[in-house]
């Protein structure tokens, strides 16, 4: 009786106490054969599916095509593998992006499909829908236990820390560290806000899904507050000892982007959100970063 955590080398799957974590280099997921293999090897009875093609705002905008094609096909590997192999609960990761553009906010799950997702990243958006779905059929048609959760903007260790591919919090911490002027850069105005969630506390919530959860809705996983971009910039800077300036030629994306948390808030997870420290989580963060930074000799993305 085993669990497989898809993406267990990545910043969310690596939180996850528990299960097997096969690196990309083990298990490629984008390989049906290999995938089914690896899950009747291994009596895999669940899977905590964290993998991902993911980017930054200006890699999703480059890449709508590359994201959708690519997550589709893993995200179909994963559900037909599981549905052959044996598997009886899968527990799917989606993002907020999942959510029109123009819907109204807080997001809840029942507006997700009605209407068009961010121009900026409706290939991945798109891609994460459909997972939705999947899950919803799946546990439909072949009475396979599919859960999803929906967690707000995740940062933390091991997250990738690559420019152009990478989310905010990772490039701020990235472009900090190589500083060599005394700035940091800061694409847009800053004015953005989002609800960030610190990667350690998603994973303990997906492990009290993979114990009490069975509902087909998806879990939408935020903490109650949101932050601007600049006011994260600004913990990041005071690290590095820099001044803030900005790159006014970058999009700031959707302005707004809140979450309706109310079903994880009703429910009694032992996650108390608002128990975590945004500016420890940060410091934790870039701590993790400069040691492995210095360690290796340059940035290595973990695979997710």
């Amino acid at each position: 009786m085993n669990t497989l955590v898809t993406g267990g080398q990545g910043m969310l799957g690596s939180h996850i106490s528990y299960g097997l974590k096969p690196s990309i280099d083990e298990l490629n997921l984008l390989n049906y054969k290999d995938l089914l293999y690896y899950i009747k090897e291994n009596n895999v009875t669940s899977v905590v599916h964290c993998a991902a093609k993911v980017g930054g705002l200006k890699y999703n905008i480059d890449h709508n095509a590359d994201m959708i094609m690519e997550n589709i096909e893993m995200n179909n590997n994963v559900m037909k593998a599981s549905l052959e192999g044996g598997v009886k609960k899968i527990l799917s990761v989606l993002s907020t992006c999942v959510f029109p553009a123009e819907a109204p906010q807080p997001f809840d799950h029942t507006s997700i499909h009605n209407g068009f997702p961010h121009t900026s990243n409706y290939g991945y958006a798109y891609s994460k829908r459909m997972l939705l779905v999947s899950s919803l059929a799946m546990r439909n048609q072949y009475g396979l236990n599919c859960m999803t959760i929906i967690p707000s903007n995740m940062f933390g260790a091991r997250d990738n820390f690559i420019l152009n591919e990478c989310h905010v919090i990772p490039a701020l911490i990235r472009k900090a560290y190589e500083s060599t002027d005394g700035n940091l850069v800061v694409g847009g105005t800053g004015i953005a806000r989002r609800e960030f969630l610190y990667a350690k506390d998603a994973a303990r919530v997906i492990e009290w899904m993979m114990k009490n959860y069975n509902d087909e809705r998806p879990l939408i996983v935020s903490p109650n507050e949101d932050i601007s971009i600049l006011e994260v910039a600004k913990v990041v800077a005071e690290r590095f000892k820099l001044n803030i300036c900005f790159d006014d030629s970058i999009p700031d994306g959707q302005l707004v982007r809140r979450s309706d948390s109310s079903l994880f808030e009703s429910l009694d997870t032992g996650v108390n959100l608002n128990n975590t420290n945004l500016i420890d989580a940060l410091h934790e963060t870039i701590e993790w970063f400069t040691f492995n930074v210095d360690k290796s000799g340059g940035c290595v993305r973990i695979n997710p």
